[in-house]
């Protein structure tokens, strides 16, 4: 099989996203997608693989004749992004796929309308007082891009970014938005907020198009999750950054 790439696009794709408490999978078959999204913390490992053996019935495909399978490469959760990689490298080492990361902070701002240009701050409650947040905007083809390393950190970090941004208007987005206290006075400076808004991996079937025209699809061992912190059990300290 001719594997996708810059001149052979994928049109059959599979995708997990579990980098946060919402369960999310998606599968895009010959134009058709067909998708499960849950909010369903503690929950991945009993939906994930069920719910893919429903997608591939619901659109009568197998797994064998994917092209690819995309996934939430985090950051996020430790224990989820760990259940939701390996079931990717698990179904593309049986089916002999390439595998396809991508930023579970992009799939946030795929969900946001902008206007090319116009700035996204995304940003995740990543539990003990930190926050996970990254900058996006639209190239003028409409394509997603990243603006800024992917970091963690304490609010205070995100406020500064903010105020240090000389674009505007800001558009918000993501779970840390009403669940801290100090970020509600940027809300109060942006153009819109999408509070509460988590991956999905009906965002990642977006994405993926794009990605494939500067990459490669991974052989199933480069499954690889991007963290942030290099110990989760570790204390909050300055912030960890990522870039793409």
């Amino acid at each position: 099989m001719q594997r996708p790439g810059p001149e052979t696009p994928a049109r059959r794709l599979l995708a997990l996203e579990t980098s946060s408490e919402a369960c999310s999978i998606a599968l895009q078959w010959d134009g058709v997608v067909y998708s499960r999204h849950e909010q369903a913390q503690l929950q991945h490992a009993e939906l994930l693989l069920p719910w893919v053996r429903e997608l591939l019935e619901e659109g009568g495909a197998t797994l064998a004749e994917l092209d690819a399978i995309a996934f939430g490469r985090g950051p996020g959760s430790f224990t989820s992004l760990r259940i939701g990689i390996g079931a990717v490298q698990g179904l593309a080492w049986g089916a002999g796929l390439p595998v396809i990361p991508l930023s579970s902070l992009a799939a946030v701002a795929q969900q946001v309308d902008s206007e090319p240009g116009q700035p996204i701050l995304v940003a995740m409650d990543a539990r003990m007082s930190e926050v996970f947040h990254g900058w996006f905007s639209r190239d003028a083809d409409g394509n997603l891009q990243a603006d800024s390393a992917e970091a963690v950190s304490g609010t205070e970090q995100v406020i500064a970014t903010f105020h240090t941004s000389d674009s505007a208007p800001v558009i918000l987005a993501g779970s840390a938005y009403g669940r801290f206290a100090e970020l509600d006075a940027l809300a109060q400076q942006a153009e819109s907020v999408h509070e509460g808004l988590l991956p999905s991996a009906t965002a990642l079937l977006e994405l993926a198009p794009a990605w494939l025209q500067q990459h490669q699809p991974l052989p199933p061992a480069m499954a690889q999750a991007v963290y942030l912190r290099d110990n989760v059990a570790d204390k909050p300290g300055g912030p960890t950054t990522f870039r793409a």
